[in-house]
């Protein structure tokens, strides 16, 4: 089997080809950087040059493969490109899955993501059948939906495609919002906590790349949730701290002080390494439940996903600073 994979180099997407070539596949990757994809390349995967903004030199390596799962886009809050991301996650979206249809290929795999669907009110749990309510936290969120949009009206003119729309995922590498505060808690530093009381479907990056395999065996035109425990991230912290060691933020800064600190989000930006409206983005989105379930992916994919307290201690454990040598 072949298949042909954008956003290898990312997150998500680093984890499903990984999780391809682990079942056998042969793969061919979209990169704009060979570099970053050095690991891949050694396990003598094809690369391919190219740019989701070029439609035209998409077909042509996508013939004679098996699958595609289109994995790239761009994730961040408070960008202000925003002509770009639309670009990357909007356009480039549809330029992949025409691609792939024009070359034939029989098994179109798109990752789009819960924010597509929207948050509910505290304690909500969402399903595939939610309908977004337009209030958009973020340009990512509003991106996500665009695309998740104009992938149905592909599949509406007969393009075989399947969606997928992981949910809170996390692990080794993580460049979420979650992932920060992660790194936090394992150094020890998330004493004071933003964000508590929201909910959220917590999910390790591998169950989110095996479920995307399976789904390419799923009907044209399916779309599926592939979330995992669900709890606000309060509770999230409290299960894991038995086995991590370490105690869960003491305390909760309210959504109200994030918000009346967004002036200070270029220094924050700067300080975090992130985008300047990160913060204000952040606040506005992290609000209310992201909480969903998974049943329609366990039943009609076999798809299945592990307890928090199985996935983040690992995680946490390997983002814990080296201890110092004497010398």
């Amino acid at each position: 089997m072949r298949a042909f994979v954008t956003g290898a180099t990312g997150f998500i997407g680093g984890a499903v080809a990984r999780a391809l070539l682990d079942d056998g596949w042969d793969l061919t990757l979209l990169v704009r950087t060979p570099s970053k994809a050095a690991e891949l390349v050694a396990r003598n995967v094809a690369v391919v040059l190219g740019d989701l903004a070029d439609p035209q030199g998409l077909e042509a390596p996508m013939r004679d493969h098996d699958a595609v799962f289109h994995l790239a886009a761009w994730y961040d809050f408070g960008v202000t490109d925003h002509s770009r991301m639309e670009r990357i996650n909007i356009d480039g979206t549809e330029h992949v899955i025409r691609a792939a249809a024009g070359a034939g290929v029989e098994r179109i795999v798109y990752c789009s993501s819960v924010a597509a669907l929207g948050n509910d009110p505290a304690g909500g749990i969402g399903d595939e059948t939610k309908q977004h309510h337009g209030r958009y936290g973020s340009f990512y969120e509003q991106t996500k939906h665009r695309a998740h949009e104009r992938v149905r009206a592909l599949a509406a003119e007969g393009i075989g495609v399947v969606t997928v729309m992981p949910a809170a995922v996390y692990g080794p590498g993580d460049p979420s919002l979650m992932g920060l505060l992660m790194k936090l808690y394992a150094r020890r530093l998330l004493i004071a906590c933003p964000f508590l009381a929201a909910g959220v479907s917590m999910v390790h990056v591998s169950d989110v790349a095996h479920g995307m395999i399976r789904a390419a065996r799923a009907a044209p035109g399916s779309e599926y949730i592939l979330g995992g425990d669900n709890g606000t991230v309060k509770s999230v912290f409290e299960r894991v701290a038995s086995t991590t060691g370490i105690r869960p933020p003491r305390v909760s800064i309210p959504n109200v002080v994030l918000r009346a600190s967004a002036v200070l989000g270029p220094v924050i930006g700067r300080i975090l390494r992130e985008e300047p409206g990160m913060v204000r983005e952040a606040a506005a989105t992290m609000t209310g439940s992201w909480m969903f379930t998974s049943a329609r992916a366990q039943r009609d994919l076999g798809y299945s996903y592990r307890p928090v307290e199985e996935g983040i201690p690992p995680m946490v454990a390997g983002l814990r600073r080296p201890k110092a040598t004497a010398g």
